[in-house]
């Protein structure tokens, strides 16, 4: 049997600190700290606790410049409802979905934050707090990041390594067998790690921290994929009844501030203090600019950049006309009863803001709308952001990463699926709150088409509908027929998902590492 020795994220016994999350972490200018200082007390661990919200972070980050982006890109873009032109169409079900080309960062980098996770669980059972609670609350923040991530990583590749020891300097040389962890083992181990913090951390928490209402959140997530509808259920109606959260008005919710009521998770983003992922404030994201249309390039000339119109974009991939069709859109007016139409998209009807141009502030000729999705296409708005220059990409707004509409529609499949019953009460009360928010009628009944098709309406393009489509057992089906590639009406298309894809090619370099007890995902 072959033995590999302990693979090392970094350098041996210095950690990549920085202080993180600028709302409610003390700002250091920390840049390599030893690990001696790190786990000598409660301030050293605070400080790599913080480190730990900053690689998180910079471990789901959209950017040009990050090479984690085809990976989380990836995510908002290979499910149902899109329409990917370029940048990552390779990587999306085609020639470079390979073990060799396909990008490895989800699955290093995912290690390694796992890695600094459980140094900070491990060491700070054995340090003085001031006081228990504070001590538990640490933990339980590290050790909901390292479920999340377990989490994420699982979903995504299916057979993963479980390895909670930490590297340092007394085990970074040691012999280790590798081989795939058993679906019971990782999802008990991601369990137990949200089940301490459930009964750890309280509801409230600043902008950017973990608390137990994202635990819950979590933890309801998990018992989905083991169709654990009881324990689904409660965790939901916890949150919904007890965590303090509260949908917000339709245009609130991604409006210029997203650290609101609905908000159960966000990544927190600061241009002051940011620039770089090693400084607080993190480094720009590129949200807005993949999913909007470059209106700025238009014919004729009757448009310039402008926040407006999402300011500098990329239109890599756009809603598809499946989506559309999910929002009760009219061909004939171009528009929706459902507020969320106008809301979370762009609309078609373009209204000129060159002031120089004859069409400023009217609707533009039929001869500027070109049959070309880099310059005209329907695009996302839930990215907007106002605070940037309008000429470029980059953004420094807060994300949503969960949020108690979703927390609703989950809530609303588990008590259906638990009661068996298409009008369980509880399940209409939950979707329909979403449904009522949004101005559309009541469900009087539910079924797993109902739950998809209003996490559509409601989700699109927030990271999480691949992941449902999967759990559901429909992610082939609905993506062989409704996801497409293409630039124009004239080339758009859908392009076959082979059944094997629905998990992820372990990177080759790290199946070759661990040989030959770690196989590679099957028909790869």
């Amino acid at each position: 049997m072959n033995k590999l020795y302990k693979i090392i994220f970094g350098a041996l016994g210095i950690i990549l600190l920085n202080s993180s999350c600028k709302k409610w972490l003390t700002e250091e200018n920390f840049t390599q700290i030893s690990s001696d200082v790190i786990y000598k007390d409660e301030a050293g661990l605070t400080v790599g606790l913080g480190a730990l919200y900053n690689l998180q972070r910079t471990y789901e980050r959209v950017s040009d410049a990050n090479g984690l982006t085809q990976n989380n890109l990836w995510v908002y873009c290979a499910d149902d409802l899109g329409c990917t032109r370029t940048f990552n169409d390779a990587q999306i079900y085609k020639a470079n979905m390979t073990p060799t080309n396909f990008p490895t960062g989800k699955w290093n980098s995912g290690y390694q934050l796992i890695d600094r996770a459980s140094a900070i669980i491990s060491k700070a059972p054995s340090i003085t707090f001031s006081s228990a609670a504070n001590k538990n609350k640490l933990i339980a923040e590290a050790k909901v990041i390292r479920a999340m991530t377990y989490f994420k990583l699982w979903q995504l590749y299916d057979n993963i390594l479980i390895d909670t020891i930490p590297t340092d300097v007394t085990n970074a040389f040691d012999e280790v067998t590798y081989a795939p962890a058993a679906k019971a083992d990782v999802l008990n181990l991601i369990n137990a790690d949200l089940d301490y913090a459930i009964a750890n951390l309280p509801y409230t928490a600043k902008p950017g921290q973990v608390s137990q209402g994202l635990a819950r959140h979590l933890r309801a997530q998990v018992a989905s994929w083991q169709s654990d509808w009881t324990t689904m259920a409660a965790q939901c109606d916890a949150i919904i009844n007890n965590g303090g959260y509260s949908l917000q008005a339709i245009d609130k919710v991604f409006g210029a501030d997203v650290n609101h009521k609905e908000s159960i998770y966000t990544f927190q983003y600061d241009e002051i203090t940011g620039g770089t992922d090693a400084l607080s404030g993190g480094s720009q994201h590129i949200l807005s600019a993949v999913f909007t249309a470059r209106y700025y390039e238009m014919p004729g000339g009757h448009m310039i950049e402008d926040n407006n119109w999402g300011g500098n974009s990329f239109a890599w991939t756009t809603p598809n006309n499946y989506l559309k069709s999910l929002m009760s859109w009219d061909p004939a007016t171009g528009l929706s009863p459902d507020k969320r139409f106008s809301t979370y998209f762009y609309p078609d009807t373009v209204i000129g803001n060159k002031p120089t141009s004859p069409y400023y502030g009217l609707k533009l000729p039929k001869s500027s709308y070109p049959d070309n999705y880099r310059q005209y296409h329907w695009s996302i708005k839930k990215y907007q952001d106002f605070s940037k220059p309008d000429g470029r990409a980059g953004s420094f707004k807060d994300v949503i990463v969960y949020r108690l509409a979703e927390t609703l529609l989950m809530g609303a499949e588990a008590h259906w699926r638990k009661s068996g019953n298409p009008a369980d009460p509880t399940a209409l009360l939950y979707i329909n709150r979403v449904r009522t928010r949004a101005g559309m009628p009541g469900f009087t009944s539910i079924d797993q088409k109902t739950i998809l098709e209003e996490s559509a309406r409601e989700l699109a393009f927030e990271g999480g509908r691949w992941f449902l489509l999967k759990r559901m057992g429909v992610l082939i089906s609905q993506v062989n027929q409704y996801h497409t590639f293409g630039s124009a009406k004239t080339n758009e298309a859908v392009f076959p998902m082979q059944s094997h894809m629905v998990r992820w090619p372990i990177p080759q370099s790290q199946i070759d590492l661990m040989a030959p007890n770690f196989p590679q995902n099957p028909n790869y």
